[in-house]
């Protein structure tokens, strides 16, 4: 399995803080990313996701955007706080199509804001 889904270390039981490099694959998504997501809702009643897409950032395969899609859909009920860096324009658009979908504070930064961002998402308030 390749390394294209980091967690960085700011996570915490109910924030999930995230790189991904590179091409996204469904087993990886599933095994890294999709069961932290899982494994917050499950066992907090909300909690905050911080993607950092770095400058390698490829895309997903169509299954892991599969794999991603159903994610959001069962767990972005309970997400407070999204915060999406260096995001690819689909992205940001795709997060726009499904803003009914959440409840959550949706936030868009630069790559260079990436400790802002951080700071903001791990903030529990």
């Amino acid at each position: 399995m390749s390394d294209t889904i980091i967690i960085l270390p700011q996570s915490s039981d109910a924030v999930l803080c995230a790189r991904l490099t590179g091409m996204i694959d469904a087993a990886e998504y599933a095994e890294k990313f999709g069961a932290a997501v899982e494994k917050m809702a499950a066992d907090h009643k909300n909690f905050n996701l911080l993607v950092f897409y770095d400058e390698a950032f490829e895309g997903w395969s169509l299954e892991a955007a599969d794999l991603s899609f159903k994610s959001f859909s069962q767990f972005s009920p309970q997400a407070r706080k999204l915060a999406y860096v260096n995001a690819p324009e689909a992205r940001i658009l795709m997060m726009k199509m499904m803003k009914p979908m959440t409840n959550a504070q949706v936030r868009y930064f630069d790559k260079s804001a990436l400790a802002k961002a951080l700071a903001w998402v791990c903030d529990r308030q």
